[in-house]
């Protein structure tokens, strides 16, 4: 099984047996059920998961059986022209379902929301970030430097103080144009900047008080902005994810690596690897 096969299916069946809120939409409901953070506009989803569930005391006693996913499986894997799925044929195996149960309209209708639209851009967003870093040489390593020149700018605007160039010595201004960059990934305001950049140094000043490591993975928020901004700087990755005749030398061999580290990193099969980035191509990066 291609990754984030099960877990598709698994969202899927949870959906249908969580209750509606006003406080989130479902999907929001499940991640923070699962523990996750959510983030909307650099903040944290504060959100009681306790208050969540208060509410919803008949939840999960109705929904997408166990049974259900296993036949959809076991359908996926009897289709299959090769020894493996992946969650997009697994995604089709049960929208075929769906369609065949009896169901009332407005249930049917609803469940085929969640695969054919929820599912399907939460998909689409796991793709991305796992195809770029896949891409991106050095993924790591450019995460870090961004992160760590942000910190520096971001700490010398809330100071009020200058930025110090490594390599010339020169003291700058803060750079309000990478600040910014950085932030609208996660959609702040420039009236929200402020605000933001003092969470931000705040939150990097107890950690290293209390001697505790940081990286650009430690405060969720710029992490996201970060990935984001990552992802959106892969230019031409729809050239060298699309057919094999538009790549040129340099472009085939960056393809290789992206689908070699996928295989031996992610675990796709080839099969797999080659179906989810052409499943890609056709929906990301059109432009």
């Amino acid at each position: 099984m291609a990754p984030h096969t099960i877990e598709v299916a698994s969202m899927f069946s949870i959906l249908t047996r969580l209750q509606p809120t006003n406080k989130c939409d479902l999907l929001t409901k499940l991640k923070l059920y699962n523990g996750e953070e959510v983030i909307e506009k650099g903040y944290n989803h504060k959100i009681d998961v306790e208050e969540l569930r208060e509410n919803a005391s008949n939840e999960g006693m109705s929904g997408i059986s166990t049974r259900f996913v296993m036949k959809a499986i076991d359908n996926a894997i009897s289709d299959a022209e090769h020894n493996c799925i992946n969650p997009i044929v697994l995604r089709e195996s049960m929208i075929i379902q769906v369609k065949e149960m009896h169901l009332p309209d407005d249930v049917r209708k609803r469940y085929l929301g969640f695969l054919q639209d929820t599912l399907h851009k939460e998909y689409l967003v796991m793709l991305e970030k796992e195809i770029t870093k896949a891409f991106v040489h050095s993924y790591q390593e450019q995460a870090e430097s961004l992160f760590q020149n942000y910190l520096d700018h971001a700490e010398a605007y809330v100071n009020r103080q200058k930025v110090k160039d490594i390599n010339t010595k020169e003291e700058l201004e803060p750079d309000e144009k990478l600040m910014r960059s950085i932030e609208e990934q996660l959609g702040i305001t420039a009236s929200a900047a402020d605000g933001f950049r003092q969470d931000v140094t705040s939150f990097m000043f107890s950690l290293a008080r209390r001697g505790q490591s940081i990286s650009y993975k430690s405060y969720t928020p710029l992490k996201e902005a970060i990935e984001k901004k990552l992802m959106a700087s892969v230019r031409d990755l729809s050239r060298i994810v699309t057919k094999t005749k538009t790549r040129d030398k340099d472009q085939s061999e960056k393809y290789d690596i992206m689908v070699q580290t996928m295989i031996e990193q992610n675990g796709y099969c080839p099969f797999c690897c080659e179906t989810i980035l052409k499943y890609s191509a056709n929906n990301l990066w059109k432009d």
